[in-house]
Formats: structure tokens, C-alpha cells, sequence
């Protein structure tokens, strides 16, 4: 479909080759949790993938671990065949301004063609405020970009009412699970249930099998123009 929106209904969609793809997340670990398998496939067809990291964990967990967990995630998109990027100064959750966020994500927006970031109904507020922000900065009069929103384990399917529901699905080989999996374990400090790599493994399997495939992983497309 051009110009607008995807439609509504669900169908495997086969990723993209060479293009200049662009992640948003909130925390270290959630590219792998919301996309990794499917970076790993970009990677493999020749797409240069940025990672976009504008905000620093200002919990007592992320404060202490703060430099490993930055290390995890260097190791964890070279891993994936991606390029970790954190902005100087970063912004400081947990309420980081939606405006202040767009003056990080517009420059690398604009330099990219395809876009993921997280779902705008995760429960977590950081992962609002970048999905927010992603949705300013392709707003289609301005600059026209595909957007995909992934989910994330133990925010997207807490909310009080649970509203993703997937209408793309990137069919993966066992060999791009099993990058995401691996790059999943360079993040111990933040195994906790639904975070693991073996959970991580479980939800691909999953929704593999919603598409009659083995491995999949599951997104919404909200902009596409390609």
C-alpha cells in the first residue's frame, strides 16, 4: 500500500534489502527482545541498521549496572549485525519529554528508510514517549518512512488492557533465532520471566506458528509507503 497506513489484515511480510534501517528503543536489550531475529535477517540481506539508544536508565538497577549494560548492548547488535549509537548528552528517564525526544530521534529519522520502535501502548512510559516521538517525526506531509512497531516482554502484554495485535509478521530461519537468542545472553542482569533467552525463543517460536512457519516475529505496521 502506498501513501498511508498498512491494511489492517495479517500477512507475512518479507524484509528489506539494502535499506537504511533505524531502531528506537528505550532500555538496553530491548532491540533484541522486539526485533533481534529480524535484524539478524536484514543484516544477512545488506541492510546498515542503526540503533538508537536517546535515554539513560535512572533506576537503582540501571544506575549500577548502567556501563555493562551498555557494553551487553554494543556486543549484543554486533551480534545481530547492527551499530549501537547512544547520543551525547543522553536523556535521563523515567519521563523523558516527547519533545526533547524528537530533537534526538529527527536527524536519524531522516536519515533512514525503515523505522521499528515500540508499540505506543506499553505500559512502560519511555516506551510511550519514543513511539510518540517516532510518530511526530514520519508524519507523512514532512518525510514519508515505514514503521513498525514491535512489542516487548514484560511491558506491551501488562498494560491493563492489551491492545497489540500484529498485522506483519518477518517469517526468520533457525539460524536468526538463534542470533537473537545468543545476543539475548549478553544481557544477565535483565533475565528476569518473559526475559530470558529461552523465553525469548518460546515467543519466536510462537509466532512462527500463528503464520504457519517455525520462527517468526510479529509487529504492526503503522506507515508504509513502499
Amino acid at each position: 500500500m502506498r501513501g498511508g497506513p498498512a491494511a489492517p489484515s495479517t500477512r507475512v511480510f518479507m524484509p528489506w534489502r539494502d535499506r537504511r534501517v533505524l531502531v528506537v528503543i528505550g532500555h538496553p536489550d530491548d532491540e533484541t527482545l522486539g526485533c533481534g531475529g529480524t535484524l539478524a535477517k536484514l543484516a544477512e540481506q545488506g541492510a546498515d541498521i542503526t540503533v538508537l539508544l536517546p535515554c539513560r536508565r535512572t533506576d537503582p538497577r540501571g544506575v549500577e549496572h548502567w556501563d555493562d549494560l551498555v557494553a551487553a548492548l554494543h556486543a549484543a547488535c554486533a551480534r545481530l549485525g547492527a551499530t549501537a549509537v547512544l547520543p551525547e548528552p543522553q536523556l535521563e528517564e523515567p519521563e523523558p519529554s516527547v519533545a526533547d525526544v524528537y530533537d534526538v530521534v529527527l536527524p536519524h529519522v531522516e536519515a533512514s528508510d525503515v523505522i521499528f520502535t515500540h508499540w505506543h501502548g506499553d505500559v512502560h512510559q519511555a516506551h510511550r514517549a519514543l513511539s510518540h516521538a517516532v510518530e511526530i517525526a514520519t508524519r507523512p506531509f514532512r518525510r514519508h518512512r515505514d514503521v513498525y512497531l514491535f512489542e516487548t516482554p514484560t511491558s506491551t502484554e501488562q498494560a491493563y488492557v492489551q491492545t497489540f495485535s500484529p498485522n506483519t509478521y518477518v517469517v526468520l530461519e533457525p539460524a536468526h533465532c538463534d542470533a537473537a537468542v545468543e545476543a539475548m545472553g549478553h544481557y544477565p542482569i535483565e533475565h528476569d520471566i518473559g526475559r530470558r533467552p529461552e523465553d525469548l525463543r518460546r515467543r519466536i517460536e510462537t509466532r512462527g506458528a500463528e503464520v504457519g512457519r517455525t520462527h517468526a516475529e510479529a509487529f504492526v505496521a503503522v506507515r508504509q509507503f513502499r
